[in-house]
């Protein structure tokens, strides 16, 4: 039954636009923060709050969450007008082990049974990987020439994000690039980051980020990056967004036939997305490591999307080595062009 109500939920959102155009901006924002920060049970009870004082009720309500907040929709299935405040946070279910039920509520904490309607969770600390919680995009790029030409030219990649618990966000992403020209190869590089960010005052907030990076052809068998700092948002609209970061860290590199060095460096970067129109967005991301052996990163991406879930990504990165290795090129470029799934 519940399963069923989603889509009438969202629906309902998707036709009603009169009930969402009364709802203002402040409490648009404070469903935003609700939904980065509060479990299920919390985020219904601030819901319930929401729909005592603003116009239009519970129909505003559930169509800003739709918009704003889809995940909770399934949550939100089991919100009908018969429920008594009392039993809001019975809603979402068993707490996960680690949360806290809600004050007043006789809900125990640390009920590992793992099930909420309409969604089988896992049990204990196993359910932090469940599909649930997480969403993000799956790219894949190839290319096979032969006759005058023989390269194979390939790259895939998985990106990921999820909220955590005390208003912690989690993202990362992993990438593979392998060309192979003639029969030898002329690419072969692997990136993994991830990257924690907790939002403080205003257009603030901090960040504590890793990566590991295996590129064969730079001079280096790999290098790592830890850093932390803080974050500033000069733009954050439904239209663009501009995120500034920087930060000290600490980079490990090992260059090939040497020993590995430990340096300290200051990362510096931007991401900045621009939403074109309905179903196509720019992005350009910056990052520049400066200190010893200085190194800067720019990527490009459009992305388009083609049908439910599916698009199109077209992007375009150069590196540069401001202190290269000897005989390795300073600068290296590669233009993708990719599938891209989302989930």
């Amino acid at each position: 039954m519940r399963l069923l109500s989603v889509p009438l939920l969202v629906a309902g959102a998707i036709y009603c636009p009169s009930a969402h155009a009364d709802l203002s901006a402040d409490y648009r924002t404070l469903i935003e923060a609700a939904d980065a920060r509060q479990s299920d049970a919390e985020f219904l009870e601030t819901a319930e709050l929401l729909a005592s004082v603003v116009p239009g009720g519970r129909d505003a309500i559930i169509a800003a969450i739709a918009e704003l907040a889809p995940r909770r929709m399934d949550v939100m299935a089991s919100w009908t007008t018969a429920t008594a405040p009392g039993e809001i946070a019975h809603l979402a279910g068993p707490l996960l082990e680690g949360e806290t039920g809600p004050a007043g509520s006789d809900q125990p904490a640390g009920d590992d049974t793992g099930v909420r309607e309409g969604v089988q969770h896992w049990s204990g600390a196993v359910d932090w990987l469940h599909p649930y919680h997480w969403n993000g995009r799956v790219k894949l790029g190839l290319a096979i020439d032969q006759g005058n030409t023989e390269q194979t030219d390939y790259n895939i990649a998985l990106e990921f994000r999820r909220p955590l618990n005390g208003g912690w966000g989690f993202d990362g992403k992993a990438e593979y690039y392998y060309t192979e020209n003639a029969g030898i190869t002329t690419r072969d590089r692997l990136v993994v980051e991830a990257r924690g960010e907790q939002p403080s005052i205003d257009r603030w907030s901090y960040f504590v980020g890793s990566s590991y990076e295996q590129d064969r052809m730079s001079g280096y068998d790999y290098s790592t990056l830890l850093a932390a700092g803080g974050t500033f948002h000069p733009l954050d609209s439904e239209q663009q967004s501009w995120i500034l970061r920087a930060g000290p860290g600490v980079r490990h590199r090992v260059p090939v036939g040497q020993d590995g060095r430990t340096r300290w460096v200051l990362e510096i970067g931007s991401v900045y997305d621009l939403a074109l129109s309905d179903s196509a967005q720019l992005t350009s991301e910056t990052t520049l490591l400066a200190g010893p052996e200085p190194r800067g990163e720019q990527r490009f991406k459009l992305t388009t999307a083609i049908s439910e879930g599916w698009g199109v990504e077209l992007g375009y990165r150069v590196k540069h080595e401001f202190e290269p290795q000897p005989g390795v090129d300073p600068t290296d470029s590669r233009l993708d062009f990719s599938i891209v799934r989302e989930f």
